[in-house]
C-alpha cells in the first residue's frame, strides 16, 4: 500500500503501545491504557497510570482487589472514573490467567468495551492481526477514497497484510495524520498523502 509507505517515510515508525509503568504486566497495561484513553488524551492516561504504578498497582489482579473508591481518586486524571473502573473490573475474569487471548465477542460483552477498544486490545496485547478501525481512520478512508466506506469494506481494504507491525504502525500513523493534516479542516497543501487522496482533487463534500 503506497499510503502506508508514504505515511511511513514522512512520520516515522510510531513504535505502538507507548510503555509507562517502569514494571509490571505490559500486557495488563496495554488494557488498562485502553480503557483509560477513552474520551481523554493520552497524557491524561499517562497520568493516571503513573499514579496506579506508585500505589503498587501494576497489573489487572491487583485492580480487581482495590476499592472503587480508590482507584476513583488515582485514576481521576482519566475521566469519567467510574465508568472505567467498572470496565478494567468487569475485564479482569476474562483476561486474567488466561494464555490465550480472549474472543472478541467476550470483550464486547463487557460494560464500556466498544469494537474500537477491543480490537485496541487483542492487537496490542495479544498481538492478534486485526484492523483497528477509529475516527481519524474513517474521516481519512472517506477523504482518500472518495466515498462513504463502510466498517467491514474499510477492513478489508486495509489487511492487505496480517502482519502485527503494519497493522499497529497503520493505526498510529493514521492517527497522526488525522491530527497534522487530515483534521475537521484539512490541511490538503501539507499532507504526505495528498497526491493519493481523491479529496484535494474532487469537488469537495459538504460538512467535512
Amino acid at each position: 500500500m503506497k499510503a502506508f509507505l508514504r505515511l511511513l517515510c514522512a512520520f516515522g515508525p510510531q513504535r505502538w503501545w507507548p510503555r509507562v509503568w517502569r514494571g509490571g504486566n505490559f500486557r495488563d497495561e496495554v488494557v488498562v491504557g485502553a480503557v483509560l484513553t477513552q474520551g481523554t488524551s493520552w497524557s491524561n492516561v499517562e497520568r493516571a497510570l503513573r499514579n496506579l504504578e506508585e500505589a503498587g498497582i501494576r497489573d489487572l489482579e491487583a485492580i480487581h482487589n482495590t476499592p472503587d473508591e480508590e482507584l476513583d481518586l488515582l485514576l481521576k486524571p482519566a475521566v469519567y472514573v467510574r465508568r472505567k473502573v467498572r470496565t478494567l473490573k468487569e475485564l479482569y475474569p476474562i483476561i486474567y490467567g488466561r494464555k490465550e487471548p480472549p474472543k472478541r465477542e467476550e470483550l464486547l460483552k463487557v460494560f464500556g468495551i466498544g469494537e474500537e477498544t477491543a480490537d485496541v486490545i487483542l492487537l496490542y496485547a495479544y498481538g492478534v492481526p486485526v484492523v483497528v478501525l477509529d475516527g481519524y481512520t474513517r474521516r481519512w478512508a472517506e477523504r482518500f477514497f472518495g466515498r462513504e466506506v463502510r466498517d467491514e469494506e474499510l477492513r478489508n481494504l486495509l489487511m492487505i497484510w496480517r502482519d502485527t507491525f503494519y497493522l499497529k504502525e497503520l493505526h498510529a500513523l493514521l492517527d497522526e495524520l488525522g491530527k497534522r493534516y487530515c483534521r475537521k479542516v484539512p490541511r490538503c497543501e501539507d499532507c504526505p498523502l495528498a497526491p493519493l487522496c481523491r479529496y484535494p482533487h474532487t469537488t469537495r463534500p459538504s460538512g467535512l
